[in-house]
């Protein structure tokens, strides 16, 4: 099978890391919501379209995705006027975002993905 149709998964499910956060976090966010899916949905297409500058891109903001959700989770964990107490839902949302960013730069950045798209 060839390495474009064996990411198409991938391709479609970009923007889940990125806009996988608590559900209050992204109450009033539905225009940056749909903006993100667009953007990134037009970068997966043009992925499929064996444009190689569309995946660095697509890398490019998963890794940002990966570093940006590391260095925000100790900081935001606790919030400042609860005491110590730990926000569970963001912990977990941040972890799934970071694993997910990560298989998603795992399978992007492969060397049989560049191939297919050279060919």
């Amino acid at each position: 099978m060839n390495s474009l149709r064996r990411n198409v998964p991938i391709l479609f499910l970009q923007p889940l890391p990125l806009l996988l956060f608590p559900p209050t976090f992204l109450a009033n966010a539905l225009p940056a919501i749909a903006i993100v899916i667009a953007v990134m949905w037009g970068l997966s297409w043009l992925v499929w379209r064996k444009q190689p500058r569309a995946l660095t891109m697509s890398i490019f903001i998963q890794g940002l995705n990966v570093i940006i959700r590391v260095m925000m989770l100790l900081s935001t964990a606790v919030a400042r006027g609860s005491n110590g107490n730990v926000d569970v839902v963001y912990v977990v949302t941040s972890v799934l975002a970071i694993a997910l960013s990560w298989l998603f730069l795992y399978r992007l950045d492969n060397q049989d993905l560049r191939a297919a798209m050279a060919a």
